[in-house]
């Protein structure tokens, strides 16, 4: 993770490895006292653990005001993926751990996904967030 200050705002990037699931594309659904639940997958679930203790070392608090997030994926493989899926569980996972204090349109306007290609040896997201500067 670095932290670096300009004229305008703060940067933040951290690194999630590996493969990101869909969270949406990949749910189960099953009754539980009468009612349906539907649940993400096994496999979302154990990425979420892991990419939140990836996160462990982040410990600059709670980003309020955004200016930008900037998603850059590199993929395992050649195989076909929808970059919004993948943004929505990187982004769900930046609230889940307190990165950021929300990912509604009022905390973060301005979301670029970036596809970098295939890297079969370190495939990843690198999140870039720029905060904006609140005035002294």
């Amino acid at each position: 993770m670095q932290k670096k200050k300009d004229n305008s705002s703060f940067n933040i990037k951290l690194i999630i490895q590996g493969r990101i699931p869909s969270k949406k594309n990949s749910r189960m659904l099953f009754a539980r006292g009468g009612k349906l639940m539907n649940i993400p997958s096994k496999a979302y679930a154990e990425w979420h653990k892991d990419a939140m203790g990836q996160l462990l070392t982040y410990t600059s608090g709670t980003i309020q005001n955004v200016k930008k997030v900037t998603l850059a994926l590199y993929a395992p493989d050649k195989r076909a993926s929808d970059l919004t899926n993948k943004a929505e569980s990187i982004m769900d996972l930046l609230v889940d751990k307190g990165v950021l204090e929300d990912d509604n349109w009022w905390i973060v306007s301005n979301i670029e996904l970036i596809f970098m290609g295939v890297d079969k040896e370190y495939p990843r997201c690198e999140v870039c967030i720029i905060q904006k500067e609140t005035p002294q």
